[in-house]
C-alpha cells in the first residue's frame, strides 16, 4: 500500500481524505478542468465552473463529498478566509472585514471563520452571501450576528460592529473565551490597543490569547517580543534531487539566498528510508564532497552540510559515527515503527540523544494532522533530555505537521531548549511555508533568543561545535 501510495503525487492522494468521494469520477473531473489539487476542485465548484462544465448533479456530488469535513488545516482556511474577505468587500460591499476566531490566532486546525464587518446595512450582507460559492447556506441570522455554511463545509460567523467599538468587538470576535474572561474588558474602544490599556496592560498579540498566563505576563511587563519571519536566518532542514526533493542543492541554495538567508542546511534521507529515496553511506561521501564544491562557488550563503537521519528503532542512528562526525548537524527524525509503546518509545528517543552527532529530533510525535495522532512519547523526559545533553528541538513548518505542537514548544523553550523552525522543504516553493512554524512558535510564545535559526551563521556554527566537543 506504502509503494503504491509513494506512486501518486500527494495532491492527487488527497482524494482519500474524503471517504465519499469517487476517486475515478474526481479524476476525470481534474482531467477535463485541468485541475490537480483538492484545493483548485473546491475552487472550481465555488466559482460555478465545475456545475457549468460537468453538470449540477456533479456538481452536487462533489459538494456533498467535501462537505463532510468541519476541520481544516490552517494553510487551507488561509485561502477560504481570503476568498471571503474579498467576497465581503466587493460584493456585499462592507467598509471593513477583518477575520477573527482560532483563524486570528493561527489555531492549526480550524473549524469556522469569524469575521468582524463594518457595514450600514447588514441585511444585505446578509442577502448576499448565499451568493459565495453558489451554495452558502445562512443557519442563523439576527439583527448583528449570523452564521453561514460555506460550500467547504467549514462555518462562518459574521459579528456586525461599528467604528466606536470596532476594537472591543474584534477583541471578543478573536477570543478565546478564557482570554476574554480573564481580560474583564466592558467597555468600548475603537482600537484593541486601547482595550488592554484600559486594563492597565499592553498589547497582547493575537496568537497568545488563549487564556493560559498571557494576561499575567502581560501584567508583569514579561511578555516575549514573538519571534517574526523576518528574523529567520537561515533554514536548516531542506531535501535535495538525492533523496526525496524536486531541486538540486545548488537551487535550493539560491532560493534560500535570495530570501536572504545566511545558510540553508542540505538534509536529505538516510539510508533505511529506501521509499524517499534515502542516501547510501556512499552517496552521503559524495554528497559532502558535493557541498564543498558549492560552497566554494556560491558567494552570499553557506551550505551545511546534514542528513535527516533515521532513528532505528533500538534508538542507533543510521548512519555510523565516523560519518556523521564529518556533518555541521543532524536532524535526527523517527519514520518506522510508530507502533511501539510510549516507554518504549521514549527511550529509543533518549538513547539516539545520548549519540554526541545528534543534534535536532525532527517532527518529534510523528503527527500528521487530521490524519495521525502520531506516536506516544514522554515529551516532558525528552525536553529534559534534551536540556541536559545539549540537544535541540524542531517546529517543522510543514501544514499538516506543525510539530511541535505550541504547547510541547512552550515546554522546551520553558527549559531553555532552543527550536528551529524549519520547512522540511522538498522543492523552493516550500521555503514559503515557514510562516506557519512562525505562526506556531508565536503561540508558544517564542522570542528569537529561542529561536536556533534566528542565529547567524557565525553564532550557530560556534552552537553546532560545542555540542560535538
Amino acid at each position: 500500500m506504502e509503494a503504491l501510495r509513494a506512486e501518486a503525487s500527494p495532491e492527487r492522494a488527497a482524494i482519500n481524505e474524503y471517504p465519499l468521494l469517487d476517486a475515478k469520477r474526481v479524476l476525470r473531473i481534474y482531467k477535463k478542468l485541468n485541475i490537480s489539487t483538492i484545493a483548485e476542485l473546491r475552487d472550481s465548484l465555488e466559482s460555478g465552473e465545475l456545475a457549468q462544465r460537468m453538470g449540477d448533479r456533479a456538481a452536487r456530488y462533489i459538494r456533498e463529498a467535501l462537505t463532510q469535513r468541519t476541520q481544516f488545516l490552517l494553510y487551507e482556511a488561509d485561502r477560504m478566509a481570503a476568498a471571503v474577505e474579498t467576497f465581503l468587500l466587493d460584493r456585499c460591499r462592507v467598509t471593513r472585514a477583518e477575520a477573527a476566531g482560532e483563524f486570528r490566532r493561527r489555531v492549526e486546525v480550524v473549524s469556522e471563520l469569524s469575521f468582524v464587518v463594518e457595514t450600514a446595512d447588514f441585511d444585505s450582507v446578509c442577502r448576499r452571501l448565499p451568493e459565495f460559492g453558489g451554495g452558502t447556506t445562512p443557519v442563523a441570522v439576527a439583527d448583528d450576528e449570523a452564521s453561514f455554511l460555506l460550500p467547504s463545509g467549514i462555518l462562518l460567523r459574521l459579528c456586525r460592529a461599528v467604528p466606536a467599538d470596532w476594537g472591543s468587538a474584534l477583541i471578543k470576535a478573536t477570543g478565546s473565551q478564557r482570554h476574554v474572561r480573564k481580560l474583564r474588558s466592558t467597555a468600548s474602544y475603537p482600537e484593541e490597543i486601547a482595550v488592554y490599556q484600559a486594563a492597565g496592560l499592553p498589547f497582547i498579540p493575537p496568537e497568545l490569547r488563549e487564556g493560559r498566563d498571557e494576561i499575567k505576563l502581560a501584567a508583569a511587563g514579561k511578555l516575549p517580543r514573538l519571534i517574526a519571519e523576518s528574523d529567520i536566518r537561515g533554514e536548516l532542514h531542506a531535501h535535495s534531487t538525492a533523496s526525496d526533493g524536486r531541486n538540486t542543492i545548488g537551487q535550493m541554495a539560491a532560493a534560500a539566498r535570495q530570501r536572504g538567508y545566511q545558510y540553508i542546511g542540505i538534509t536529505d534521507h538516510s539510508q533505511s528510508l529506501k521509499l524517499a529515496g534515502g542516501l547510501s553511506e556512499e552517496a552521503l561521501w559524495e554528497q559532502i564532497r558535493e557541498i564543498d564544491q558549492w560552497n566554494e562557488r556560491l558567494d552570499g550563503i553557506r551550505v551545511l552540510k546534514s542528513a535527516e537521519v533515521d532513528i532505528l528503532a533500538d534508538g542507533s542512528l543510521d548512519y555510523p559515527d565516523e560519518l556523521l562526525k564529518e556533518l555541521d548537524y543532524t536532524v535526527c527524525s523517527i519514520h518506522s515503527r510508530f507502533g511501539l509503546g510510549k516507554t518504549e518509545q521514549t527511550e529509543r528517543v533518549l538513547r539516539a540523544m545520548d549519540n554526541r552527532y545528534f543534534t535536532i529530533l525532527g517532527h518529534a510525535t510523528g503527527r500528521l494532522l487530521l490524519k495521525r495522532p502520531g506516536y506516544e512519547l514522554d515529551i516532558d523526559r525528552i525536553v529534559r533530555h534534551a536540556r541536559d545533553s545539549g540537544c535541540f528541538f524542531e517546529i517543522n513548518s510543514s501544514p499538516d505537521r506543525l510539530d511541535l505542537s505550541a504547547e510541547n514548544a512552550r515546554s522546551a523553550a520553558q527549559a531553555g531548549v532552543r527550536i528551529a523552525i524549519d520547512t522540511d522543504a522538498h522543492s523552493i516553493r516550500d521555503f514559503d511555508l515557514v510562516r506557519y512554524g512562525i505562526d506556531q512558535a508565536r503561540r508558544a510564545g517564542l522570542s528569537r533568543e529561542l529561536v536556533l535559526n534566528a542565529m547567524t551563521g557565525a553564532e550557530l556554527g560556534n552552537l553546532l561545535a560545542l555540542r560535538r566537543k
